[in-house]
């Protein structure tokens, strides 16, 4: 497993967009969700996932051509700047 070391000056500023929207900050102060869905992948969180940022799972519908993509536990707390324990980020 690889280990990365996580900053905010490495992702544009449409992906750290992107990386809010996936926890619904924006929408509540605190985030409630971890998932970013999309018919095909995506340049931008291809990047995220090669960064550590964000994991994906290829979903089945649409033929298997959909893409999840989530963050990861440390991008989690990178993106909303403030404590967040692990049993929170495993129940989004």
């Amino acid at each position: 497993m690889e280990t990365f070391i996580l900053s905010l000056n490495d992702v544009s500023s449409k992906q750290l967009g992107n990386m809010k929207h996936a926890l619904g900050l924006g929408r509540k102060n605190r985030p409630y969700r971890n998932y970013f869905f999309l018919n095909s992948p995506s340049i931008e969180w291809e990047d995220l996932v090669d960064k550590g940022f964000a994991k994906k799972n290829t979903n089945t519908i649409n033929g298997g051509s959909s893409v999840v993509y989530y963050l990861t536990y440390e991008a989690t707390k990178l993106v909303y700047g403030k404590r967040i324990s692990k049993k929170y980020y495993d129940e989004l």
